[in-house]
């Protein structure tokens, strides 16, 4: 089977410094491809590449393209209109979108693990990988975020297995040749995209799952109403997990420590399994925790290993983490960019002890923030404070008219909440260190730059 990026020798990446694009940046590298690329600006990303001989240019800019290239890929977030790709069409060179390279990229393996789902992506991927590693299985990676054991968000393995991070914008996930797949949960999202709704979304993760041949496995969140729709249009073996009756694999008997981690009793049909520690919070990291198991007792890997990957794993780079603690106060980071994210997490931070609850949240694209309005405000009802920054967006206008203050607006007056908008973030630095108190705990949540804020909180706190 001839594929795409045969006789491919040189790759010209546009945002060569984003987190998915970066490491497939380096799996081409790795094939022996040379590859050079540009990013608007430089980041941890961008400097990891140039520390592996890649040229990347910052800003974008028709002079950056050589004509040599035989190959330009570019993210969904790329126009046609950028400089970059006119020069590629000018000099007569293909042009590929990203999800569209990863497909290509998952023709080389013959057992490529897909792991959907509108959130917990990040986290079971990594799971996953860190799963089939442990099982000396010798995987190739490629996931959303920075995973400590192998150093960045790519790998590129000597054995059969690919696991992937399959996104649904733009129906990226539909590209690759996946033989497993596993589908978290379906919720709204992307609805800049999915313009017919929930309908639309399913119908997209239907066609992500009819992907999957007939001796390959679905490993489906049987807890999950949409899941379960489109689960008899399938072909493909199924089982299903969660914490409900009618799933094949059940989380039972969950205890949390005074750190919010949670032991669990697992169920394979009516006979129990085995006993699991997480190191990482939340009961929807328990749920996407048994997608793990489910994945481990198919390929038949030891309980040993699934034991030691979940003792080993500490979160995923921007996944609850632990930013700092200074003067008795604990800041946690976090993706969280989807109202069901941003609760589950909150509710993680709950299982702590503490005294008050602050979040601090930076929604990202007017689209989501309209259309899941309802949803956002509900998020943050049990926050003892709410701090909103502005609505960060990097591929639409505003043409809902939709802000912050709304979102601050609607809490206090449907859930009496105390919320605010701030703006710059050294004020939200400064407003929080002035009134935060021993035992609070702060979470900084979204998916764009607010992460910064909690590292400068952490800082400020411990310089003054």
């Amino acid at each position: 089977m001839t594929n795409r990026l045969d006789g491919i020798k040189k790759i010209f990446f546009v945002g060569i410094g984003g987190t998915s694009m970066s490491g497939l940046a380096l799996m081409a590298q790795k094939r022996g491809i040379e590859v050079l690329g540009s990013d608007m600006r430089p980041c941890s990303y961008t400097e990891k590449l140039e520390q592996k001989g890649i040229t990347v240019h910052i800003g974008h800019d028709k002079q950056n393209v050589p004509s040599d290239c035989d190959l330009l890929v570019y993210s969904a977030a790329i126009k046609e209109t950028n400089p970059e790709r006119t020069a590629a069409r000018e000099m007569g060179i293909e042009e590929m979108e990203r999800s569209v390279f990863l497909g290509c990229l998952s023709d080389f393996y013959s057992k490529t693990i897909a792991v959907s789902g509108t959130h917990g992506k990040t986290t079971t991927s990594s799971l996953s990988s860190m799963l089939l590693y442990y099982a000396g299985l010798d995987p190739s990676i490629s996931i959303g975020g920075t995973l400590e054991l192998i150093g960045g968000n790519s790998r590129s393995g000597d054995g059969d297995y690919f696991v992937v991070e399959a996104c649904e914008f733009v129906d990226s996930f539909l590209h690759t040749k996946h033989t497993i797949g596993t589908i978290l949960n379906i919720e709204e999202d992307h609805l800049d995209y999915f313009t017919g709704g929930i309908d639309h979304i399913r119908s997209s993760f239907e066609k992500f799952a009819k992907i999957i041949p007939e001796n390959g496995l679905l490993i489906a969140n049987g807890d999950d109403e949409q899941v379960l729709m489109i689960l008899p249009n399938l072909s493909c073996p199924i089982t299903t997990f969660g914490f409900g009756e009618n799933n094949f694999w059940k989380a039972k008997n969950v205890n949390y420590d005074a750190l919010g981690k949670p032991t669990f009793d697992v169920y394979k049909g009516e006979e129990y399994y085995g006993t699991f520690s997480l190191m990482i919070p939340g009961s929807h990291n328990v749920s996407n925790s048994l997608s793990v198991v489910a994945l481990a007792d198919h390929l038949g890997i030891e309980k040993e290993v699934i034991h030691k990957t979940f003792s080993a794993f500490t979160g995923a780079n921007r996944r609850f983490q632990l930013a700092g603690e200074e003067k008795g106060i604990k800041v946690f980071e976090d993706y969280a960019h989807h109202p069901t994210e941003l609760r589950v997490t909150i509710e993680a931070c709950k299982n702590y002890e503490h005294n008050k609850l602050w979040v601090v949240f930076q929604p990202h694209t007017y689209s989501r923030t309209f259309f899941l309005f309802d949803e956002f405000v509900s998020a943050v009802k049990d926050a003892d404070e709410v701090i909103f920054n502005d609505i960060y967006s990097d591929r639409e206008a505003n043409d809902w008219n939709i802000y912050s203050e709304d979102l601050a607006k609607a809490a206090i007056e449907r859930y009496g909440s105390s919320a605010r908008v701030i703006s710059a973030f050294e004020d939200i630095v400064k407003f929080i260190a002035d009134n935060a108190d021993e035992n609070d705990i702060v979470l900084v949540a979204g998916s764009q730059s607010i992460n910064q804020v909690a590292y400068d909180l952490v800082k400020y706190l411990r310089e003054n």
